[in-house]
């Protein structure tokens, strides 16, 4: 018998429509279970061959379980509001709502023909005002808020405000290490100018605005993540970036990592999430050294030690010595140091950057000699 896929299809994706077949009830007896995949981007002319790859092995996995007695989520949206959909609409000469509206249409006939199990009830779309006003009000209280170290909680900053009046901020020390000013009695708080005390503020608040290098592509007339950017070019069209210093809004999640890692081990995830998730936290701990070199007048041809532990700088007298990477090894290093630094924070980029120079320093100094 011949599978007539076009009747057979439409007829039942007709009455799954007609009888709310997907349609799930938060009021159910039934034990709850959430399928919930990566939204697509509406920024192209219809699905590539990745967003059925993912949907159909989730979308089989929320048929088994709603086979099993589970009352199963399982909705779709679209991650409409950004760089992608933009650019679609620049190349194409086109309003981003005019585009993303015709791209969603196609995007939600294709997904329809496929057959997915969908609740469509519960459809999300990002550049709607109706989304996007939630993450803007996300936005405004983590704006309104500082992290208090000693309730390891969020609290809101006019409780701050409170503590300075009253005993200054010795008890609550500013975050940023860097900031040029560090304990300050109420006497002082009371004395700040306005913008001083906005200032300091600024440096308390979970949501802040400063000044930090970021990747600026000026054909997109954005700012890119490093994972948006390939070989000093950016990943969506190849366009030149560089390194440029930006005043922008940034959350200071360094102050909760510590409850972000916590919160990662209570959750029902795979261990390989887990791992993805706590390396984008990124939090790092280390120390920062100094050493003190000695300024004897040295050889002028160094004394090799051995291959393996280096070279030996041997000065005049015997007094000291210090030593450095044989010279043969540094390439290995070097590419061994990059493939390991991709991810780098901030301290660990700026460490390696030091390295670089150092070892541009090294080779100038050999080729004088």
């Amino acid at each position: 018998m011949e599978y007539n896929f076009n009747e057979i299809e439409k007829k039942w994706q007709k009455k799954w429509v007609d009888n709310k077949t997907y349609e799930v009830s938060n009021d159910s007896e039934k034990p709850k279970f959430y399928v919930l995949d990566m939204f697509p981007y509406p920024s192209g002319a219809g699905l590539h061959v990745g967003h059925p790859l993912g949907y159909i092995a989730s979308d089989i996995y929320a048929r088994y379980k709603r086979l099993k007695g589970f009352n199963v989520l399982h909705p779709m949206g679209y991650d409409a509001f950004g760089l992608p959909a933009e650019q679609y609409a620049i190349e194409h000469g086109i309003h981003p709502a005019v585009s993303t509206e015709n791209n969603i249409n196609t995007f939600r006939k294709q997904l329809d023909n496929i057959g997915f199990c969908f609740d469509w009830s519960r459809e999300v779309r990002t550049s709607d005002p109706k989304y996007y006003k939630w993450t803007q009000w996300i936005f405004l209280q983590l704006y309104k808020s500082w992290f208090n170290r000693k309730t390891q909680k969020a609290e809101p900053i006019e409780n701050l405000i409170e503590i300075f009046t009253f005993e200054g901020n010795v008890a609550h020390p500013v975050p940023n290490e860097k900031f040029h000013t560090s304990d300050f009695s109420a006497k002082e708080w009371k004395n700040f100018d306005d913008a001083t005390q906005q200032t300091l503020l600024m440096e308390y608040r979970l949501a802040y605005c400063g000044y930090g290098e970021v990747n600026w592509c000026e054909a997109l007339g954005t700012v890119l993540a490093n994972d948006e950017v390939v070989n000093g070019a950016s990943e969506r069209g190849g366009h030149p970036v560089v390194k440029k210093k930006l005043r922008q809004w940034y959350l200071r999640i360094t102050e909760y990592a510590d409850r972000l890692l916590k919160g990662l081990q209570e959750v029902d995830f795979s261990e390989a999430m887990k791992e993805m998730q706590t390396n984008w936290i990124g939090k790092s701990s280390g120390a920062e050294i100094d050493f003190e070199i000695k300024s004897e007048k040295i050889t002028p041809h160094p004394q090799p030690l051995s291959s393996q532990r280096g070279e030996r700088e041997a000065p005049a007298t015997e007094t000291g010595h210090y030593f450095k990477t044989a010279t043969g090894n540094w390439q290995l290093l070097e590419e061994f140091g990059r493939e390991n630094r991709k991810h780098a924070t901030e301290a660990e980029d700026a460490l390696w950057q030091k390295f670089e120079i150092t070892n541009w320093v090294s080779k100038s100094e050999d080729n004088m000699q």
